[in-house]
């Protein structure tokens, strides 16, 4: 038994141990849906970030590095941090105000209308299905290349790890298994870093080899980076796929339920601030850091034959066998972390916001949504083993199509006086189709589609453009009650539990490191890598 395969193990077992102890102080519903509303930072950042990484971000963006687009993704990543600081502050509070258990109740109660619970509801078991079918086949497929299992078996272990602790413990084991998940990956990212910069001299001498190495993809020193790379055809498109695909990841992060969903398990409104300012230092810094990873290896390796495999190919090959094995348990972490996340909110929808019935206790309710997240899981893992969570599942709907649906009736919720239930629903519903058909349209490959929906024109800003005019139209038609008027009023007022003077100092001491790092972050890009690289120092 190798070690490799030992540390799988390990790593599944530990994951099990702790969920399914977590599981044991669950008392009632509130406890398994929102974690009872107590959740540290620590935890709230921890799920943020692991649920947002997945198997994706080590993966299928490190191979996009190592083809050439090292820049691209910087400036991706950079925008996308953006939303972690707006997201609380426009939307996150004031989702938590609401005492809701699912984001889907949310606009249900906000609006005082249950169709748009339940739209909300489809959307979210549709999208994230989707997501989690994927999650689970790229686990499977990890699992499988690590330990020479069958592909089946792969499967079934994976998703017996993350379901059994998800279907029991609920949201109180997911954000104690992502936060430890979160720290493995964090931790084996940064022991392996040394390693692999040190195989080709250095992190001093790492630009340097890559400008004298010949066998780079073209650009990847370049602001623009790999022009083809990002589906252009010159070096304004190509920014332009790096500012725009950002600018849908900061929209995906501030209001989707995987991510703007765990306000609704903070301990307070501070805590949302100061996870989403540790979500976006560790989108921006952790994962640049990650990035040069992999470009190094095109210093030791540069014609890997695929390119998503890079840093699977620096464990195996660069790194002493135990901190390899870290690397990979901590891959394998953010898979699992994703899927358990994934199978939670699916579950959540399905028991609550579809069909909600009247239950005799909170035990019975308690009991019953056990059973629906357990066959939400089984379903799951039945359709990934048909082979239906392929690549082409993520790059077709993935998370972002709730966040084209969402944005508009989400913040519109918060900041607009004249926003009804029926605009709410009406952008809800354009959102969804404005996305979902020009994304088959590309998905399929039907010209002139595939080369007109890019950038501003992409699927998700006409699912946001469709959202918008829906919303006018929609509030227009039916205006908002005097219902709707008062709730949202109600929302705006700050609890007086959360008018401490102390935790607002707090707040801003988390605002200060954000500032920092960012400043050391862009002279490191500056003076480590920009100014040489085009001869100025």
């Amino acid at each position: 038994m190798s070690i490799f395969l030992i540390g799988v193990i390990v790593s599944i077992l530990a994951y099990l141990v702790v969920g399914l102890y977590a599981g044991r102080s669950v008392k009632d519903v509130n406890d398994y849906y929102v974690s009872g509303r107590n959740a540290p930072t620590l935890l709230i950042s921890g799920t943020l970030f692991a649920s947002m990484l997945s198997v994706n971000g080590f993966m299928g963006d490190q191979g996009f590095c190592y083809t050439g687009n090292i820049t691209s993704l910087v400036l991706l990543n950079s925008l996308c941090a953006v939303g972690y600081v707006v997201g609380p502050l426009v939307f996150g509070r004031y989702l938590r105000r609401s005492e809701c258990t699912t984001m889907p109740e949310y606009f249900g109660t906000r609006y005082n209308d249950f169709r748009n619970r339940r739209l909300a509801g489809i959307i979210t078991i549709i999208s994230l299905t989707a997501y989690l079918l994927a999650s689970i086949t790229g686990v499977g497929i990890l699992m499988q290349e690590l330990t020479g299992f069958s592909y089946g078996v792969c499967l079934f272990l994976a998703w017996l790890c993350f379901t059994a602790f998800t279907f029991y413990s609920g949201s109180k084991g997911v954000v104690i298994t992502d936060t430890m998940m979160f720290l493995v990956f964090l931790l084996a990212s940064i022991i392996a870093g040394p390693y692999i910069f040190n195989a080709q001299g250095g992190l001093g001498e790492l630009l340097t080899n890559l400008m004298h190495n010949p066998n780079i993809p073209d650009n990847l020193l370049d602001f623009y980076g790999n022009i083809p790379g990002t589906g252009a055809t010159d070096v304004f498109g190509a920014v332009m796929y790096a500012v725009s695909m950002g600018l849908v990841w900061l929209i995906t992060v501030a209001v989707s339920p995987w991510q703007a969903g765990r306000n609704l398990m903070a301990k307070s409104e501070h805590v949302t601030f100061r996870s989403g300012a540790i979500a976006a230092i560790c989108t921006v810094v952790f994962l640049l850091y990650l990035n040069l990873q992999s470009i190094t290896v095109l210093n030791l390796n540069p014609h890997l034959e695929d390119s998503q495999r890079v840093l699977i190919w620096a464990a195996f090959n660069v790194m002493p066998k135990l901190v390899g094995t870290m690397v990979l348990a901590g891959i394998m972490a953010a898979g699992l972390s994703s899927a358990s996340t994934f199978l939670s909110v699916v579950g959540f929808s399905v028991t609550t916001d579809l069909f909600p019935a009247k239950f005799t206790s909170e035990k019975q309710q308690l009991r019953t949504s056990r059973i629906v997240m357990l066959v939400v899981g089984i379903i799951a893992l039945i359709l990934a083993y048909l082979g239906l969570g392929g690549v082409r599942v993520i790059s077709w709907f993935a998370s972002t199509i709730i966040a084209a649906s969402w944005v508009v009736p989400g913040v519109g919720s918060v900041v607009s006086k004249k926003l009804s239930a029926t605009g709410a629903r009406w952008a809800m519903l354009a959102g969804f189709l404005g996305f979902i058909i020009p994304k088959c349209l590309v998905g399929f490959g039907v010209a002139p589609f595939n080369s007109i929906f890019i950038n501003f024109l992409d699927p998700f800003f006409l699912g946001l453009y469709f959202s918008l005019l829906f919303a006018v139209i929609g509030s227009k038609v039916h205006p908002v009650t005097q219902t709707e008027t008062d709730y949202r009023t109600r929302l705006l007022v700050i609890p007086r539990s959360e008018c401490v003077a102390a935790e607002y100092k707090r707040d801003r001491v988390y605002g200060y490191v954000l500032i920092v790092a960012g400043i050391l972050t862009t002279l490191f890009l500056l003076f480590g890598w920009a100014l040489p690289y085009n001869g100025l120092i």
